[in-house]
């Protein structure tokens, strides 16, 4: 068979859909009220409603107005260094649906013609009408004054998560394995490369997280979810079942199975009511056909695959059927089909009690990669991905093969939707030298490759078929194909979700055509004081970023700002509502770890800038690597422009006053010193034996620099996170985190350290504390200049000495008020926990907050003396807490691979 890779041309695919020869799948049911693709439009009257391709029509043209008003109006997305195209492969795993009323239609035509709206991914997904308190809005409020959050829920989960809505651009992380409910109509869940699982209820329009508290942690190691009509069964931690009987709504994580840790790769079923879900030729809701029985779920391992009827919802005890590893388990019609790990085809007719061999097919000549199939009823076609062959196919039952794609590409994952055999997808996934999405529309016959994305050095784009986020057009990533990536329309109908290492993709006509699915995009603000032609960006709940702050500009309070891991900074002009990356002019894009506005100058922030990331978490502690080029590099940036543009201040080439070019962490300004000569201060992370790192002074705005920091830090841990200035003795604080690497794995402290003559000497402050170990942050007591509160994660041969540290007394002496027993105590938990950040209230010094990585946020009410879990809080992962200073009842929470989210400072406020 021949393998065709070329792309028919776009007169080729004109002719071919005309004719009504199957090129493309069958175009989505008129009756499904869902939201569907339609490309980029100038602002119009279809803005806010749905609009919809004619089956027939050529994917540009001119799109019919649907009078089904759109289920989503949503935005936003970004991407990083760690998470990029190179880099990402490497990085440690971390780590109401509410339907708008039919006389809201007229407020949408309008809303469209005043504010010149462009929808989003999905139609209707733009604008403001997220601000009315729709599911999954861009929650920056109301007008100044009122608060960050505006009066809509939030796209955390049910019930209280909802305490807290979504801020920022959107995406910023891996995508991996959607799903796609056979039983639910627009029923959709992405699992991310930052440990968040998002569920959304109208295919992708509006997104939910699903709050960290089910357990769904690794989720995007974890093979495809399998669907029953009353459950769905998924893998979380690896190696542990967990079902949902709400929808996905809700999870229980199950005993542990007899495999033990050994990771579940494969996770096939039988729903006991048969035919249950929707397929090609059976609609949503229609009655089950075949025997009743007993859901049977089968999980697999590299040992073997193991079997378990389902009573309740929930397995009860597990039998192996199969030795060793294998592909996944094809269920067509009665028959089930997988391949052990040598190849050898196997079959059962029992529902997997018993398996055989098919005689004329004992081994397809080497592993099988993946499998998939389906039968439209006449036949069945069987597909294989096989690792030194290639595509093989099938239409007897598996007992004779066929090569239809020679040479093995790295096609780890093959689909097909079911209740038809005309189009199958390749997939190939995992790394840069093979990336391809491949379709057939003839049965596995011929392949093509049908996601033809323009990368940002290409010259010429002709040819290309996908409408790339901004993380493309604006960060200039490439792309890989993650684990799993695509999810097909169980209904064949061509809807497709495709996830790729920094973005997630959809296609309303099979793959013919692909736009982002992360952001509304809104169309740019050129007014006075707007950002030019970028694009705008508005959430629609799908948040996958890494943040360490959040700040308010004092002179404009609709203007705010977010510096982040892995795409910079980004901006806001409408206190929240939509955003705008914003790391233009700064030669280190990848972090901004510290942002400062100047109160006395309007439009001026200085910036924090790296291109390495993550710290102080973990992964991200190794000694400095001067050699390791642009990564290792960064500085002070300016911007007197509200963060649109970004300069370096001062001479970059290595001039003696001048900053090092290595990892900056940290800024300071001093608000006392003279507005036309300020006093900064800048951290450097480093060991001070091959490097610069320190802290370093200026005293005219940036452009010359000192250092100053003789007597600081401890011999061979320079590793400075954050520098601050008191607010009322003006005495400087620098915390210097762990040192994680090879010979040198926490055996150096770094600590508290205290200058009361800006630099000049310096005062250990936690000399003999462990909280020196890995002190994380701080905080100041507003109250009480003597109290200070220091965050610290537990270090490795420094078991349980993690958690909150308290001086009363200026720094001579220092209490563990939460410890990590405390936060298993606070939350429920078992483990040992990383706390990462902690806050004081400004206006309340008993409210003290702590930020933890596996159990999300605690507060307290008597100064640290007690504490509880923030229930309501949906992300596990937090990395600080700022206040509105419009509203003190609300505040900001910023994570570690969850975005950025707005809420009450107390459950009941």
């Amino acid at each position: 068979m021949m393998y065709a890779p070329h792309r028919p041309s776009h007169e080729d695919r004109r002719q071919v859909a005309h004719s009504g020869c199957p090129l493309r799948p069958t175009p989505r049911p008129a009756s499904r009220p869902a939201a569907v693709m339609a490309p980029v439009m100038a602002p119009d009257i279809t803005a806010g409603m749905a609009r919809r391709v004619s089956p027939g029509a050529s994917t540009g043209g001119s799109p019919d107005v649907s009078p089904e008003v759109s289920r989503g109006v949503s935005r936003g997305v970004s991407l990083g260094m760690g998470r990029n195209l190179f880099c990402g492969i490497t990085r440690g795993v971390a780590r109401c649906r509410r339907a708008v009323p039919v006389c809201a239609v007229f407020a949408f035509l309008l809303a469209g013609l005043l504010s010149g709206m462009v929808a989003g991914p999905f139609p209707g997904m733009a604008g403001d009408a997220l601000a009315a308190g729709t599911q999954g809005t861009a929650p920056g409020g109301p007008a100044s004054g009122q608060g960050v959050s505006g009066s809509g829920q939030g796209a955390s989960g049910s019930g209280r998560g909802d305490l807290f809505t979504p801020l920022g651009p959107g995406g910023g992380g891996g995508m991996y394995v959607p799903s796609m409910s056979p039983h639910e109509q627009g029923l959709v869940f992405v699992a991310t490369d930052m440990g968040g699982v998002f569920r959304s209820e109208d295919d992708g329009a509006r997104w939910r997280l699903i709050p960290f508290g089910n357990g769904l942690r690794y989720t995007q190691l974890s093979p495809p979810m399998v669907h029953f009509p009353r459950h769905i069964a998924w893998v979380t931690e690896r190696s542990r079942v967990t079902m949902s009987h709400d929808r996905g709504a809700s999870w229980t994580t199950q005993p542990p199975g007899p495999w033990g840790k050994s990771p579940v790769t494969r996770l096939a079923g039988i729903s006991g009511a048969g035919t249950g879900g929707a397929t090609a030729s059976r609609p949503y809701g229609a009655p089950p056909s075949g025997a009743d029985g007993p859901d049977v779920l089968f999980a697999g391992t590299k040992d073997g695959v193991w079997r378990t009827t389902l009573v309740g919802g929930r397995p009860d005890g597990w039998q192996r059927v199969l030795d060793g590893g294998g592909s996944e388990i094809v269920s067509l019609d009665g028959m089930l089909y997988t391949f052990t790990g040598d190849g050898t085809f196997m079959t059962s007719r029992d529902r997997g009690v018993t398996w055989g061999v098919t005689a004329a097919a004992a081994s397809v000549g080497g592993r099988v990669a993946s499998f998939t199939g389906a039968t439209d009823g006449s036949r069945a076609v069987l597909l294989a991905s096989v690792e030194g062959r290639g595509l093989i196919r099938s239409v007897d039952g598996g007992r004779d093969w066929a090569t239809v794609k020679p040479g093995f590409e790295n096609e780890r994952h093959l689909t097909m939707a079911p209740g038809q055999t005309r189009v199958a997808y390749a997939a190939q996934t995992g790394g840069v030298a093979h990336k391809q999405l491949l379709r057939s529309t003839d049965g596995g016959v011929t392949w093509e490759k049908t996601f033809r994305m323009a990368m940002p050095w290409d010259k010429v784009t002709f040819g290309t078929n996908v409408e790339r986020s901004w993380v493309q057009t604006s960060l200039g990533w490439g792309y890989y194909l993650t684990a799993n990536p695509l999810a097909v329309h169980p209904t064949g109908d061509g809807f497709l979700l495709l996830a790729t290492q920094g973005d997630l993709y959809v296609s309303r006509d099979g793959g013919d055509s692909w736009r982002q699915a992360m952001s509304a995009v809104l169309p740019p603000d050129t007014g006075a004081g707007g950002a030019g032609p970028s694009p705008r960006l508005a959430t629609i709940g799908l948040e996958v970023t890494s943040a360490w702050g959040y700040l308010f500009d004092p002179h404009d309070p609709q203007r705010t700002y977010i510096a982040y891991t892995d795409i910079g900074f980004a901006r806001s002009l409408d206190r929240g509502r939509s955003w705008q990356w914003s790391a233009k002019g700064s030669p280190w894009t990848n972090t901004f770890y510290d942002v400062v506005v100047d109160p006395a100058v309007p439009g001026r922030l200085y910036a924090a800038a790296s291109m390495r990331h993550d710290i102080p978490h973990g992964t991200s502690l190794s000694p400095t690597n001067m050699g390791y080029g642009v990564h290792a590099k960064g500085g002070v940036v300016v911007s007197d422009d509200h963060g649109a543009s970004w300069r370096v201040p001062y001479d970059a080439k290595g001039a003696p006053d001048a900053l090092p070019s290595m990892t900056c962490t940290t800024i300071a300004l001093d608000e006392t010193s003279p507005a036309e000569a300020r006093v900064l201060y800048a951290g450097f992370f480093g060991e001070r034996d091959d490097d610069r790192a320190g802290v370093y002074r200026s005293e005219d705005g940036g452009r010359t620099w000192r250092d100053v920091s003789l007597g600081l830090g401890s011999p061979g841990n320079l590793h400075v996170y954050r520098v601050r200035i008191h607010p009322v003795t003006r005495e400087l604080y620098c915390l210097i985190t762990g040192i994680s690497g090879k010979g040198t794995n926490f055996t150096v402290p770094g600590g508290l350290w205290k200058s009361a003559d800006g630099g000049a000497t310096w005062q250990d402050l936690t000399a003999g504390s462990p909280l020196a170990w890995w002190a994380t942050n701080l905080a100041f007591d507003p109250a009480d200049p003597r109290t200070i509160y220091v965050s610290a994660a537990t270090a490795p041969g420094h078991w349980l000495e993690g958690g909150i540290y308290r001086t009363t007394d200026g720094g001579r002496g220092w209490k563990q008020v939460l410890s990590d027993k405390g936060i298993q105590k606070a939350v429920g938990g078992d483990s040992f926990d990383h706390t990462m950040a902690v806050a004081v209230h400004p206006d309340d010094p008993k409210l003290v907050y702590a930020g933890t990585t596996l159990h999300g946020l605690l507060y307290s009410r008597d100064r640290g003396e007690s504490w509880q879990a923030y229930a309501a809080f949906p992300f596990a992962a937090v990395t600080g807490v700022t206040f509105d200073p419009a509203d003190r009842t609300r505040m900001i929470v910023t994570t570690f691979g969850g975005g950025v989210w707005s809420g009450p400072v107390l459950p009941e406020n």
